[in-house]
């Protein structure tokens, strides 16, 4: 497995590209920017993009969706609570963030937390760490933890309204991703990345 760090748009949001090297074929976590930067590094490195999988649903990390759906043909998935911010600006607050309404044509697939998602030959496993946003999830696959705008190296998501709600995220991250056994990587929705059982012990937001 290999990995392409992306940081993507006005808000400097990072994508990844999840590579199973043994055909060729990656997953996308989360899709910022108008796309093309997604699919003109998947098309550098010789890979077809399987699915993209959302951590959820703010508009700078759902904007380049449809470009990429273009490119690829491929599902998108997010949580079953975020569906909507796909077509509701108001939820996906790009108006706020853009000054434009943002709606995305493609449909998407709902999850639910403890779902695995099977796809290029990679699984991932479907947190649902509510928060930052009712639906938002973090990924768990292999060695690496995808934890969106949930959990940063040392800071958190904030609680943008109207659907955001801080103590709400410090609980998800203490009883769901802090209850994790190993320390993995963590790969964050903006920012650097970091290591779980850092965070566990400095974290000034949510540190056990």
């Amino acid at each position: 497995m290999k990995l392409i760090s992306l940081e993507v748009g006005v808000m400097h949001s990072n994508n990844y590209i999840v590579v199973n090297e043994a055909c060729d074929k990656g997953v996308l976590i989360d899709c910022s920017g108008d796309g093309s930067e997604v699919v003109l590094a998947a098309q550098q490195a010789g890979i077809t993009i399987s699915a993209i999988i959302l951590t959820h649903g703010h508009s700078d990390h759902i904007e380049g969706i449809d470009k990429v759906v273009q490119a690829f043909a491929c599902p998108v998935y997010i949580h079953s609570l975020d569906l909507g911010f796909l077509d509701r600006p108001e939820y996906n607050l790009s108006t706020q963030l853009y000054g434009k309404p943002l709606t995305v044509e493609a449909r998407a697939i709902a999850v639910s937390d403890g779902d695995v998602i099977e796809e290029a030959g990679l699984a991932f496993e479907v947190i649902h760490t509510p928060g930052h946003t009712q639906g938002s999830i973090c990924l768990l696959c292999d060695k690496i933890l995808f934890t969106g705008d949930t959990l940063f190296r040392n800071s958190i998501g904030n609680d943008f309204p109207p659907f955001g709600n801080i103590n709400t995220e410090i609980e998800s991250i203490q009883s769901c991703l802090f209850t994790l056994k190993k320390d993995y990587a963590c790969y964050p929705g903006h920012g650097e990345p970091t290591e779980l059982f850092y965070e566990m012990k400095n974290n000034m937001y949510c540190r056990i």
